[in-house]
C-alpha cells in the first residue's frame, strides 16, 4: 500500500511491499525522461530517509537547483546546505522558494527526492547563480583529499582536460583571440590597441529613469558607462564582390552597464580571408576542439558548434536553450554601423536567470562560410569564421548592480538613455 509520511517539515512517500517486506522512497520523478544525456542516478532510501527525518532542517537554505525532465513536466530540485554548520544535504529536495531576511533562501514544502546533487554538479546540471550564501553556508564543500594532497588538488582544479575532450573553464578564462570575458575597458583598449586595427570607435550610454510623478525622463548622476568598444580592419577598396570573400578582420566587446566597473560580458570576432589566403576547415575545426573541447573528432563538429559553461566549471555542447544567436552568426568585417544596444539593459532578470538555468554562464559560438562546400573535407577552405563568447551571468550581474544604482537615485526600472551614446570616433590606431 502506498504511505505518505509527514516528518516534521519533510515529506516522503513511501511504497510499502509486504510481501517481500522491501521499502522503497520515490521522488517525484519526471514523467518523461531527462534531458538527452542529462540523467542522474539514483541514490539508496536510507540516504533519502535519513535526510528527511535528520535535525536541524530549520537552518537549512538553498545553494542551487537542477533541474529534469520536459516541460510541462519539468521539475526542480533544490541543493541544500545548513546555515550553521555549512553542511550540505546529499539529495535534491522538491518544494517551493521562500526568501529569507539575511538574504539566502529557504524552502517550505518539501519532499526528499533520490537524486543526489553532487551528481548533478558532476554533470554541469546545477545552478548556483542568484542564490545568496553567507556566514558557514558560503564556506566551500570539505575536501575530498587529505591536507597533504592539497597542491596537487589546486593543481588538478586548473582548466585542463578532465577526461578526452572535456575541458572545465570559468567565464573569466574565456578568451577569444587575446580578449577575456570579465576584462575591464582599459585592459580590452590595450589588446585591441596592440592589434594595430585600422579602425578604432568606442560607444557610450547612461543609465536613466523615468520620473513616476512628471513623466520625465532623468539621467543619473554619474551614470555614463562604456558600452562597447569596437576595432576592425576592413576589407581593401575593390575587394571581391563576395562578402564572405573578402580580407578583413573585427572585435566588438560589450560591457556590463556599471559606470566606472564595467566588465566585458559579449566579444564577437570575425575574421575574412581571399580564397588565396583562406584556411582548411580541419585546422579551424581542431583548434576549435583542442581549445574548447567537447567533441570526439573535427568531423563531429555540426555546423554551427556552441559550447556551454555550467556554473561547475564543466563545458558541454549544443543550444537546447536557443540563445546562441545572441551574439552568433557570422559577424561583420566593419563594426562602424552603430553598436548593439546593451544586452544587460534590454532582457529582463528573469530572461537572464532563464539563460543562467538553461545554457550556462557562458556561452560560446563559432561559425564559418566555406568557399568550396562541396569540396572533400581535406580540402574545404574557409573564408570567413566568427567566435563569440556571450555570459549571461555577468549580464545578471551588470543588470542587477544597474537597478541598484537607479533606485538609489530616486528611479525604478533600469533604462539608459542611448540618444547621445555613440562619442566620436577615435583616430585611427
Amino acid at each position: 500500500m502506498g504511505i505518505l509520511r509527514q516528518i516534521g517539515s519533510k515529506t516522503i512517500t513511501a511504497w510499502l511491499i509486504v510481501a517481500g517486506g522491501s521499502v522503497t522512497v520515490l521522488a517525484d520523478p519526471p514523467a518523461s525522461t531527462a534531458e538527452p544525456t542529462k540523467t542522474l542516478n539514483q541514490g539508496s532510501f536510507l540516504s533519502t530517509l535519513k535526510q528527511a527525518i535528520g535535525k536541524g532542517s530549520d537552518n537549512d537554505v538553498v545553494r542551487g537547483h537542477f533541474e529534469l525532465g520536459t516541460a510541462p513536466n519539468l521539475h526542480r530540485y533544490y541543493c541544500l546546505v545548513d546555515s550553521k554548520t555549512g553542511k550540505r544535504e546529499p539529495n535534491g529536495v522538491l518544494g517551493d522558494l521562500v526568501p529569507l531576511a539575511n538574504g539566502m533562501s529557504g524552502l517550505k514544502n518539501e519532499a526528499v527526492s533520490f537524486y543526489s546533487c553532487a551528481n548533478a554538479e558532476q554533470q554541469g546540471l546545477l545552478v548556483t547563480e542568484g542564490y545568496v550564501l553567507v556566514g558557514p553556508a558560503a564556506a566551500p564543500a570539505a575536501p575530498s583529499v587529505p591536507t597533504s594532497a592539497a597542491p596537487a588538488a589546486a593543481e588538478a582544479a586548473k582548466p585542463v582536460a578532465v577526461e578526452p575532450n572535456r575541458l572545465t573553464l570559468s567565464p573569466t578564462q574565456i578568451d577569444i583571440a587575446g580578449v577575456k570575458l570579465g576584462m575591464t575597458p582599459d585592459e580590452v583598449r590595450a589588446i585591441l590597441k596592440a592589434k594595430k586595427l585600422l579602425e578604432y570607435t568606442e560607444s557610450a550610454e547612461t543609465l536613466s529613469y523615468l520620473d513616476a510623478t512628471t513623466g520625465v525622463m532623468h539621467a543619473m548622476p554619474d551614470g555614463r558607462f562604456v558600452n562597447v568598444i569596437a576595432a576592425w580592419t576592413p576589407p581593401p577598396p575593390g575587394s571581391a564582390s563576395d562578402a564572405f570573400a573578402v580580407s578583413g578582420e573585427s572585435y566588438e566587446v560589450m560591457f556590463t552597464p556599471v559606470p566606472g566597473r564595467e566588465r566585458a560580458m559579449g566579444i564577437v570576432h570575425s575574421v575574412g580571408s581571399t580564397p588565396a589566403n583562406a584556411i582548411h576547415e580541419l585546422a579551424l575545426e581542431n583548434g576549435l576542439l583542442k581549445k574548447y573541447g567537447g567533441y570526439g573528432e573535427s568531423a563531429e563538429l555540426p555546423e554551427a558548434p556552441t559550447w556551454r559553461v555550467q556554473g561547475s566549471g564543466n563545458v558541454v555542447t549544443g543550444d537546447p536553450c536557443n540563445r546562441r544567436g545572441t551574439f552568433g552568426g557570422l559577424g561583420s568585417l566593419t563594426a562602424a554601423g552603430g553598436s548593439r544596444g546593451n544586452i544587460a539593459l534590454k532582457k529582463t532578470t528573469e530572461e537572464l536567470n532563464y539563460q543562467i538555468a538553461h545554457c550556462g554562464v557562458a556561452i560560446i559560438t563559432e561559425d564559418h562560410f566555406t568557399a568550396n562546400g562541396g569540396a572533400l573535407s581535406a580540402d574545404r577552405l574557409v573564408t570567413r569564421f566568427t567566435v563569440t563568447a556571450y555570459s549571461p551571468a555577468f549580464a545578471l550581474e551588470g543588470a542587477e548592480t544597474a537597478a541598484r544604482l537607479i533606485h538609489t537615485a530616486g528611479g525604478g526600472a533600469k533604462q539608459s538613455d542611448a540618444s547621445h551614446a555613440k562619442d566620436p570616433a577615435a583616430p585611427s590606431l
